[in-house]
C-alpha cells in the first residue's frame, strides 16, 4: 500500500467501507468489515473520507484496545494534544461550547465533581423509585398493540416510553410530554432523524428543544424538586468546588433529554428484533424468566446504542507498534468489540444464558455510563410487559435503520406481537 492509497483512498482492508460514510450505516452495523479488521489491522489509520475537517483517525476494534484507550486519562474526551477543538465526536467542537461543557466531553477532575452532584438522582433509591411509574407506563403502551396486527416498535413503544421515562427523570411536565416526542420524532439533536442531516425544521426544533429547557430549568431553580432537573437547575458540587455554570446547566439538561431517551429508545427496539430474529431465545425467556438479567446484558452487547465515541491523545502513545501522536483522533468501535472472538465465545450468536458477559455498551472507565440502572431498568419494564402478554414476536417487514454512525438508529422495527 502506498502513500496516496492512505491518503486519497480507503485502505483494502476498508473493503470499500468508509466510516465517515453515513449513508453506509443505513445498511446496519458492519460487523463484517470489524471481524476483519479485528484480525487484519486492529489499530487501524482511517483517511478523512467524509470529516468536514478533512483529517484522518485512528480506529481501534479489539475489546482490550478499546478497554484500555476509554479507560486511560491520556485519552482525553474533552480535547488536548495541541487541537483548538475536541469532544467525543469525529469532527471537532469548539472548545468551551460543548467539549469542556457538556459532561461525557468533560475530563476529570471537573468530569468526576459533576458526574457526583447527578448520580443520587439516576442510581439506587432514586432509580426503585421510578419503577412504579414507569411500569405503569411500558404497560399501558404494550397492552394496545397484542394482537392488533402489525406494528412499528420504535414509533409505537420504544420512542414514546423512553421520552416519557426521561421526562419523568428530569421532571418534565406531563402536559409538556407530548411536545418532546414530537420534537424527538423529527429531530435528533440539531439533525433530521430520518436523512441524518441538519434542515430547516431539525434546526427549528432544535432551537425549539433549547428554548424549552432553558425555561424548565429556570422554573425549578424558583421551585426544586425531587428530581434531576432540579438538580440540574439548582444544584451545585461541595464547598471548594466552582459552582455550575448556566452553560453547563442548559448543556447537560439538553443532552440528558437528547441521549437519555435516544439510548433506551433504541436499544429497546434493538432488543424486540432481537427476540423477533430469534424466536428460540423468547421462547426460553419466557420459560424462564429469571433469565431476564442476562438477557439484558446480551441485548446490550448485541445492539450496541452508539457506534463509537472519539478520544483525542493528549501525548504520544505507542499501541500495537503504531505511533499515535499527540492532538490525534483515536475512535472507539463498541460493536466491534462486543463480538471480540477473544473475549466472547459465539459473538455472533444471540444467546441470553450468556455470562460472563464483558460488553462495553456503556463505555468504559471514568466515562462508564452514568443511567446504566435507569436504562437496564427501562429495557426490563419493556420486556417484562411483553412477556406478560405476547407468545411470539414475530417480524413484520425490514427493519430500516438511520444514516448515522454516532446512534444505532432504528427507525422502523414492524413486528407482530401475538398474544397468548
Amino acid at each position: 500500500m502506498n502513500a496516496r492509497e492512505i491518503v486519497d483512498g480507503l485502505p483494502p482492508v476498508l473493503g470499500g467501507f468508509d466510516l465517515t460514510d453515513q449513508t453506509r450505516f443505513a445498511e446496519g452495523t458492519p460487523y463484517e468489515l470489524f471481524a476483519r479488521l479485528r484480525v487484519a489491522a486492529p489499530v487501524l489509520w482511517h483517511p478523512p473520507g467524509r470529516s468536514a475537517d478533512g483529517e484522518s483517525f485512528w480506529v481501534l476494534t479489539r475489546h482490550e484496545d478499546i478497554a484500555a484507550v476509554a479507560a486511560d486519562p491520556v485519552f482525553s474526551a474533552e480535547g488536548g494534544g495541541g487541537r483548538a477543538g475536541g469532544g467525543n465526536h469525529l469532527d471537532d467542537l469548539p472548545m468551551g461550547v460543548i467539549p469542556g461543557v457538556m459532561i461525557a466531553m468533560m475530563d476529570d477532575p471537573r468530569h468526576d465533581v459533576i458526574r457526583r452532584l447527578l448520580a443520587p438522582s439516576v442510581t439506587g433509591r432514586a432509580v426503585t423509585a421510578l419503577r412504579g411509574d414507569l411500569r405503569a407506563m411500558a404497560n399501558e403502551l404494550v397492552a394496545p398493540f397484542v394482537g392488533a396486527g402489525p406494528v412499528n416498535f420504535v414509533d409505537d413503544v420504544s420512542h414514546p416510553f423512553a421520552v416519557q421515562a426521561m421526562a419523568v427523570l428530569l421532571g418534565v411536565p406531563e402536559a409538556d410530554w407530548g411536545r418532546l416526542r414530537d420534537w424527538s420524532h423529527h429531530a435528533l439533536g440539531f439533525l433530521n432523524r430520518r436523512t441524518g442531516e441538519a434542515d430547516a425544521k431539525s434546526a427549528e426544533i432544535f432551537g425549539a428543544m433549547r428554548e424549552y429547557f432553558g425555561g424548565l430549568l429556570a422554573a425549578k431553580r424558583a421551585a426544586p424538586g425531587p428530581d434531576l432537573g432540579s438538580v440540574l437547575a439548582a444544584g451545585d458540587p461541595p464547598p471548594g468546588q466552582p459552582p455550575l455554570s448556566d452553560a453547563e446547566r442548559e448543556v447537560n439538561a439538553n443532552v440528558l433529554m437528547v441521549t437519555g431517551l435516544e439510548q433506551p429508545r433504541n436499544t429497546i427496539a434493538g432488543a424486540v428484533r432481537a427476540f423477533a430474529e430469534h424466536p428460540d431465545q423468547w421462547r426460553l425467556l419466557r420459560e424462564h424468566r429469571e433469565l431476564l438479567p442476562s438477557a439484558i446484558e446480551e441485548v446490550l452487547r448485541w445492539n450496541p446504542p452508539n457506534p463509537y465515541n472519539r478520544r483525542t491523545a493528549t501525548r504520544d502513545v505507542v499501541l500495537r507498534g503504531n505511533l499515535i501522536r499527540a492532538g490525534q483522533k483515536v475512535t472507539l468501535w463498541w460493536p466491534s468489540a462486543n463480538r471480540d472472538e477473544a473475549v466472547f465465545t459465539d459473538p455472533d450468536t444471540f444467546d441470553i444464558r450468556r455470562d460472563p458477559n464483558p460488553h462495553l455498551s456503556f463505555g468504559h472507565g471514568a466515562h462508564f455510563c452514568l443511567g446504566d440502572e435507569v436504562g437496564k431498568l427501562e429495557i426490563a419494564l419493556v420486556l417484562e410487559a411483553l412477556l406478560d402478554r405476547v407468545r411470539e414476536i414475530r417480524p413484520a417487514g425490514p427493519v430500516v435503520w438511520g444514516a448515522s454512525n454516532k446512534h444505532t438508529i432504528p427507525l422502523d422495527v414492524p413486528v407482530e406481537l401475538l398474544p397468548e
